[in-house]
């Protein structure tokens, strides 16, 4: 079952809006292109190529790092909010921001 995106959620950390192609992936599977839709330190929002499941663990790598586990918190058909295992570092996050621009 989905959840509803609530749109006026107050959001824990600043989260910027970017449309840019990263992969994702599963466990054991193979990287598949995936859309960005935003990004945050402690997370973000991703459109995938089928409707993913609550609570659905994945892999998204952002350009420049390692892959970032992510646990599914909300979908809307193809798109899922994502939260990440280990945050990124504030430093790291900016340094995404400049690079990916807004």
């Amino acid at each position: 079952m989905n959840a509803e995106v609530p749109f006026n959620e107050a959001r824990r950390a600043e989260r910027i809006a970017i449309e840019a192609e990263v992969r994702s992936r599963h466990a054991g599977g193979k990287p598949y292109p995936t859309s960005l839709r935003n990004l945050s330190p402690g997370g973000c929002c991703i459109e995938l190529p089928y409707q993913p499941a609550l609570g659905e663990r994945l892999w998204v790598t952002l350009p420049g790092l390692q892959p970032l586990e992510a646990e599914v918190c909300w979908t809307d058909k193809f798109l899922a909010g994502c939260a990440f295992k280990v945050p990124l570092y504030p430093a790291v996050f900016d340094h995404l921001r400049q690079r990916m621009g807004r």
